[in-house]
């Protein structure tokens, strides 16, 4: 699509602005229960508390219930309401963020790599770029031409600028719409209750090795994400 002239509109604009057309009557579909089912340990009120006290990380643990409200916005502003891609993505965060234990990257400590999918560098500044695009300017700074340059400060100011609860719960689901385009309403891909279809996701699109504790987690999100 083109506007007059050779101004055309980025792909991932389109993407947002008909998912948000096509998704402004959508009501949440996720509820607490089904979040208590498939993290259990997030549910009880001193989880954060217990985690804060025995690991020294403070600040980034958050209960299901905190974890609701962001992760149903996210599931209406990006426009995912297949269920199969649902499925995957809250698979997906709550394995990289071991139950919304963790916002950024410890081990090692990769600079500018979080959120709750704890994605790379590279999809963070993506991500920044698009949902925070103003102060995303000023934080880049001369780094705006070539962002893989950037020192470690610099990352990590950018990262900062999505660890907020909207837009780090946010991030699994951007990342389906706008960077998985073979993933995301597709008839052959994601197929509701298909863990073959999500290995194949983890392996093509998120681009990591899979290990037996994501399918122990597709399988807790797969049973109690029930609508």
């Amino acid at each position: 699509m083109k506007l007059k002239g050779s101004l055309a509109i980025p792909t991932w604009i389109a993407v947002l602005a008909f998912a948000q057309i096509s998704n402004a009557a959508c009501k949440g579909l996720v509820s607490l229960d089904m979040l208590n089912k498939m993290n259990p340990d997030a549910a009880s009120d001193t989880y954060c508390e217990k985690f804060e006290s025995t690991s020294g990380i403070k600040g980034e643990c958050v209960s299901n219930a905190e974890a609701l409200e962001p992760i149903n916005k996210a599931i209406r502003k990006f426009g995912v309401i297949e269920r199969g891609e649902i499925v995957a993505t809250l698979a997906w965060m709550l394995k990289e963020s071991e139950g919304w234990k963790y916002n950024i990257n410890h081990f090692p400590g990769d600079a500018g790599k979080g959120t709750r999918a704890i994605m790379s560098w590279t999809y963070v500044n993506m991500y920044a770029q698009q949902v925070q695009s103003e102060a995303y300017v000023k934080t880049i700074g001369s780094f705006n031409s070539n962002p893989e340059t950037a020192d470690d400060t610099t990352k990590n100011k950018v990262m900062e600028l999505v660890l907020n609860d909207d837009d780090t719960f946010g991030a699994g689901f951007w990342f389906i719409a706008t960077q998985a385009a073979d993933f995301h309403n597709s008839k052959t891909q994601l197929r509701d209750g298909n863990l073959d279809d999500y290995k194949a996701y983890v392996d093509k699109a998120i681009e990591t090795v899979w290990d037996d504790s994501r399918g122990d987690w597709w399988e807790k999100v797969n049973s109690a994400l029930v609508f």
